[in-house]
């Protein structure tokens, strides 16, 4: 057995690692960008169900810690996300700002060499 429990929380990306590392087995998806495009049918069944979108996505986050945009990921999610209408595009656009500002950085260090 293995215990990750608060790894997990604050970082989500590890998990995308358990099955390469302990199973020998392809990850469930690439990045956490596809990690979550993977979800997003499940987010949409709680959504239906009437689940509010920032009890689903207060445990994802982290899941862009240490990179570009986390801050403005959790600031986003945790500011419209807890909007009665919140859904599945809020979730994209806390992604695409982390994108963005991953697309950013990747532009600078090219104009700097």
């Amino acid at each position: 057995g293995v215990m990750i429990g608060r790894a997990a929380y604050s970082d989500p990306a590890i998990l995308l690692d358990v099955d390469p590392v302990l199973f020998d087995a392809p990850a469930p998806a690439a990045d956490p960008f596809a990690a979550l495009e993977a979800f997003e049918p499940v987010l949409a069944g709680f959504l239906q169900e009437g689940v509010r979108l920032h009890a689903v996505t207060r445990h994802m986050l982290g899941l862009f810690n240490g990179r570009p945009g986390a801050r403005a990921y959790r600031r986003h999610l945790s500011t419209f996300g807890l909007q009665p209408e919140a859904g599945c595009a809020t979730l994209r656009e806390a992604a695409d700002l982390v994108r963005q500002a991953e697309n950013r950085m990747n532009a600078a260090e090219v104009s700097a060499a």
